[in-house]
């Protein structure tokens, strides 16, 4: 007898437990739970990169397998020889749940990218023209500041869930997958850590704060940013209370330690700012990641902030930067993007932004190891652009009164190139 199989699917080793609705259930590199819990919930491939457990309600596709036996059978000896095939087709039809929507999210995932996402925090979910925005465009939330050290845990061991709590429940009834951000920082501190001078302490401090907010969000977070913005732009090590006390990298061996042991099944980033150029400070950040790695801290992801000026001459060759972001990692994502120019710009400053969103797009979508983008913020009414940068703004894909922008063109061209 042979067989011939003409379509096989490929189905993921099945691991203990269940995902919740929105959970995610699948994907290249998922370890997770790869089933779902509750009545009509069923774990739907969005695309290679990330299954989701979705309602039965939603609307669904079918595949088909269809296997080819044939069998030979010959006639008594006392006969002329002659040999007989038969061949029996046998079709199996598997319907699963496919993801409905639109904007910027449907249309990546589209390509094969994980998602596209905004940062967000309950101030600006509660605007309602944001909300609906991020309802149609996003697939993926990043608090902006509700789950920093300084806003979760102003004191020690006093935790306050209010705002962290809310973008997450958000986030889970409106079906989006969330990127944690952020544990070890030397911003936006609490003065309780910043006054600590003994390792022990640090160490014992840093061990509570992950292993605490984590355990709550456990399952509800595909993504963490572990640590953010450890070096100076030079190339050196960032001065803060984390590399005093410590002396060396290895309060990152502490932190990303205690995060898989809170969440193994989170991907766990390193993320910074200006690693556009190449320069001192990519080279070292790549360099920084395969040390952790060499030495078995779990990094999973590196983090490219992509906070840009028009017109910069790295933006053309952005690609290069996410090569080598990739030899260091697998999962590159760009983090919190925005392009400004002067606030009030010329019509060459407008087209330039333009173009170099297209370009910063287009540069993740020729790479596989590019998996998403997160824009930081909805609308220029919410940039935290013009607090920093005097004179400076219109970084974002809606203007002001929530209208879109020829960026948000740009940004559609990126993602179809």
């Amino acid at each position: 007898m042979k067989t011939y199989v003409a379509l096989a699917l490929a189905a993921p080793a099945l691991v203990a437990g269940q995902q919740s609705l929105w959970g995610q259930c699948g994907g290249i590199g998922w370890t997770g739970a790869t089933s779902c819990s509750g009545s009509g919930i069923v774990c739907s491939t969005l695309n290679p990169y990330y299954a989701q457990c979705l309602s039965g309600t939603a609307q669904t596709t079918t595949s088909t397998t269809t296997t080819r036996t044939t069998t030979a059978a010959t006639t008594p000896a006392t006969t002329p020889a002659t040999t007989t095939q038969t061949t029996t087709l046998r079709t199996s039809t598997t319907t699963s749940v496919a993801p409905t929507g639109t904007g910027l999210d449907a249309l990546i995932k589209a390509k094969g990218k994980k998602y596209v996402g905004f940062c967000a925090d309950p101030g600006t979910l509660s605007n309602s023209q944001n909300a609906a925005i991020l309802q149609t465009e996003s697939g993926q939330l990043t608090p902006e500041n509700s789950m920093k050290w300084d806003a979760i845990e102003p004191s020690q061991n006093s935790f306050n869930w209010g705002n962290a709590d809310t973008l997450v429940n958000w986030a889970q009834t409106n079906g989006k997958i969330i990127r944690g951000h952020t544990f070890v920082w030397h911003s936006q501190l609490p003065s309780w850590v910043s006054a600590i001078s003994n390792k022990a302490t640090l160490t014992s401090v840093i061990q509570n704060h992950v292993t605490t907010v984590m355990t709550r969000y456990k399952g509800k977070i595909y993504a963490w940013d572990v640590a953010n913005e450890v070096f100076n732009d030079d190339g050196t090590r960032r001065t803060s209370v984390f590399s005093t006390v410590f002396g060396d990298w290895t309060f990152l061996d502490v932190a990303f330690n205690a995060a898989r042991a809170a969440d193994p099944a989170a991907k766990l980033c390193l993320n910074d700012y200006n690693l556009d150029y190449s320069g001192s400070k990519l080279t070292n950040f790549v360099q920084l990641v395969k040390d952790l790695k060499a030495r078995g801290v779990p990094v999973d992801c590196v983090g490219t902030q992509s906070h840009l000026v028009v017109g910069n001459g790295a933006i053309p060759s952005f690609g290069t930067t996410l090569d080598s972001l990739a030899t260091a990692s697998s999962d590159v994502q760009i983090t919190e993007l925005d392009i400004r120019t002067s606030s009030s710009p010329s019509s060459s400053q407008i087209s330039q932004q333009n173009t170099d969103y297209t370009n910063v797009v287009s540069a993740c979508m020729k790479r596989s190891t590019c998996t998403g983008i997160t824009v930081w913020g909805v609308s220029d009414k919410d940039s935290w652009i013009p607090s920093v940068f005097s004179g400076q703004g219109y970084a974002l894909l809606w203007d002001s009164n929530f209208s879109k922008k020829g960026a948000y063109n740009a940004f559609v061209a990126g993602i179809n190139s």
